[in-house]
């Protein structure tokens, strides 16, 4: 009677032991079937594919050399063209409108800096992985407008200067160049991009300060 139960007992653990092999078997398949299926959705692409994306975001901008600016949260829209030389390898451009600049918190009140530019992204892009991309590139824009918003009031920041300080006030430049650095991840047709945008040219003219536009960008695409 013991022997008949230890080898009933064994026979259950022995049960049991494939139970569990083919459960842990059953999960690794699917999640290979779920990571295959993935790969097949992001995209393939290959030498001489011409693709648009529609873009739309947020960024998230400051002004460096200016103790008292703080990060404000903007829009961020356009289109972007991208050509692939081969399945690593693209370079893409386009056309983005941001709203950019900076909250200030005074002693005599808040106020926020926004400043609209009209902004031409190039990038050379890298696929490390189907769908996932690394860039790097440079972004020439034009200043449409600059504002400055206390309050409910909104001031043009060129005329404002204009009438505090005359000719010998320092002018916002209307020519605004930085370095796109960042990366982007594709699936099903739909991008994820981010990047960091390096201020290179100087905000002011004729100032001795340093002030530069930092800019966190993200921003969600549709490519066909």
């Amino acid at each position: 009677m013991g022997i008949y139960l230890a080898e009933k007992e064994n026979f259950s653990t022995f049960v049991a032991q494939n139970q569990y092999i083919i459960i842990m078997k059953k999960i690794f398949l699917t999640a290979f079937v779920a990571l295959m299926a993935t790969v097949s959705v992001c995209a393939q692409h290959e030498d001489g594919d011409l693709l648009y994306q529609p873009r739309v975001g947020i960024t998230l901008s400051t002004l460096s050399g200016m103790d008292d600016a703080k990060m404000k949260v903007n829009v961020t829209y356009g289109v972007e063209c991208e050509y692939f030389f081969d399945d690593d390898f693209s370079i893409a451009g386009g056309v983005l409108f941001t709203d950019q600049g900076a909250k200030f918190n005074q002693t005599d009140g808040d106020y926020t800096m926004k400043i609209y530019y009209a902004a031409f992204p190039f990038t050379l892009n890298y696929y490390v992985l189907p769908g996932l991309a690394l860039k790097a590139g440079v972004q020439p824009a034009y200043r449409v407008k600059a504002q400055m918003v206390v309050g409910s009031e909104k001031v043009d920041f060129d005329r404002a200067v204009d009438v505090l300080l005359g000719d010998e006030g320092a002018k916002m430049n209307k020519f605004d160049l930085a370095i796109p650095v960042g990366l982007s991840y594709e699936y099903n047709h739909i991008t994820l991009d981010a990047r960091y945008n390096f201020g290179i040219t100087k905000l002011f003219s004729d100032s001795d300060d340093t002030v530069r536009n930092q800019v966190v960008a993200v921003t969600l695409g549709y490519k066909f």
